[in-house]
């Protein structure tokens, strides 16, 4: 009996063995290629952001140019939509799929704000603004930039005050506050 316990245990072993080493081979492979990966994704995340930003900027001026017309102002948020869609479904291996159609989507209907009224006008505006801080909100998330910064936080440990970095903080609290 002890004699067949032997190599029924080297067998054991050398399965484990090759076991671990493919586990461990493919672990070095993902370390090996994860700067190079995370590098790009930062860029193309970077890239996305600044179209967000400059779409910004041109979204404020229809909503704000009443002069502007309907076929005007659609004309003008097409043009920021296309280049973000665009550029979502030329970076779909570093951009999260989701993530990239809900960019592409923050500015559909802004166009239309200008004609509404009252109380609809004001919920549209507050819609458009929330949804686009959670736009650069999840693209810091996705990007990987918001991890760092906290590490970055907890090395340097920094102690930003003032009087407008605590009465931003103090509307943030409140508005916590509103939303529980």
């Amino acid at each position: 009996m002890n004699a067949l316990l032997a190599p029924l245990f080297g067998l054991i072993g050398i399965l484990i063995g090759i076991s671990l080493n493919e586990l461990l081979r493919r672990k070095n492979r993902i370390e090996q290629y994860a700067p190079a990966v995370f590098e790009r994704r930062l860029k193309a995340y970077e890239e996305l952001a600044s179209l967000i930003n400059d779409g910004s900027s041109v979204a404020s001026e229809i909503i704000d140019d009443a002069s502007l017309t309907g076929e005007q102002r659609h004309a003008m948020i097409s043009a920021i939509i296309m280049p973000i869609a665009e550029f979502a479904d030329r970076n779909k291996l570093y951009i999260d799929e989701e993530l990239g159609a809900h960019c592409t989507a923050l500015f559909m209907g802004v166009e239309d704000i200008q004609d509404l009224d009252g109380e609809k006008k004001k919920e549209a505006l507050t819609y458009f603004y929330q949804m686009r801080v959670e736009t650069y909100r999840m693209i810091r998330e996705d990007s990987g930039v918001s991890e760092l910064n906290k590490l970055f936080r907890t090395i340097n440990r920094p102690t930003l005050s003032g009087p407008i970095i605590e009465r931003i903080r103090h509307l943030k609290a409140e508005k916590k506050r509103d939303i529980k």
